[in-house]
């Protein structure tokens, strides 16, 4: 059976989302943030540093893809300006709303407070009390569903259980990899267990949570904390014994049943504390 998918709620509530980064993170008026957030709003995010002109004068953001979701927007974003000393600022961050009755009823985030901490402004804790929401929710095609099945058996199989093994019945052989802040990672399914053998090796007990999932037409979307101890050696880094607690956000573009190109946010301020350098 065909699931009759609500094609215009989605795509309201992708225009409400879009029209508030134009008016807040734009035109940078922030006096109308009532016409898009609940008075009740829950913010997920400890610090607003978004909106302040004390640390980050004319801060802009600009979107760079965008995944509507029933009642879910999820989202990577480019912010740029400049510091009160006049150093040219870029970051990237992800961002997932949950819209109710056409206004943002709840926001979590995925920051790369890395960048952040280097311009000397707060970037909260690495979860900042963040409570997961796993799962989708609404209706979903067949398609959608199979799609969230295929990355979520990639991080259950190839992240937590380190079977890398299985690496090629989620990803294509020669699928693209956009990291937001760096192109070091490389392409191709090869490089992608080259550089998770890394990983693991650095981190044996490494194990990935994905907290929050959305899925529309052939994009997926997840917000994961990876967890782990150094105990191994891996870029540079010596085993430091310090835990790992980091967050990321990774979009997926599902081509014949498996991954053909991911992009990802990284918080590598979270790499940076377990002992490793970050990019």
């Amino acid at each position: 059976m065909t699931t009759v998918l609500p094609a215009g709620r989605r795509t309201g509530n992708a225009e409400l989302v879009r029209e508030l980064y134009e008016t807040l993170y734009h035109e940078r008026r922030f006096e109308e943030a009532g016409r898009f957030l609940h008075a009740d709003c829950v913010e997920h995010d400890p610090v607003d540093w978004r909106s302040s002109d004390r640390e980050l004068p004319e801060l802009r953001a600009d979107i760079d893809h965008l995944v509507a979701d029933n009642d879910r927007v999820m989202l990577l974003a480019t912010w740029t300006g400049r510091t009160r000393s006049g150093a040219a600022f870029r970051l990237h961050t992800a961002e997932l709303y949950r819209l109710r009755d056409g206004r943002v009823a709840e926001h979590w985030n995925v920051v790369d407070r890395d960048v952040l901490a280097a311009h000397g402004v707060d970037g909260g804790p690495e979860r900042g009390g963040q409570p997961a929401a796993p799962g989708l929710h609404g209706p979903h095609s067949e398609t959608e569903r199979a799609n969230a099945e295929l990355v979520l058996g990639a991080y259950r199989d190839v992240f937590s259980e380190h079977r890398l093994d299985l690496a090629e019945r989620y990803y294509h052989q020669d699928y693209r990899h956009h990291n937001m802040r760096t192109d070091a990672v490389p392409d191709g399914l090869d490089a992608f267990r080259a550089f998770f053998a890394d990983n693991i090796a650095a981190f044996p007990d490494l194990v990935t949570t994905v907290d929050h999932i959305v899925a529309a037409d052939d994009r997926v979307m997840v917000f994961v904390t990876w967890t782990g101890t150094l105990t191994g050696a891996w870029s540079g880094g010596g085993p430091s014994g310090l835990p790992l607690e980091m967050r990321t956000c990774d979009q997926f573009r599902i081509e014949r049943g498996k991954v053909a190109e991911h992009w990802e946010v990284v918080d590598y301020l979270a790499l940076g504390k377990a002992g490793l350098p970050t990019p």
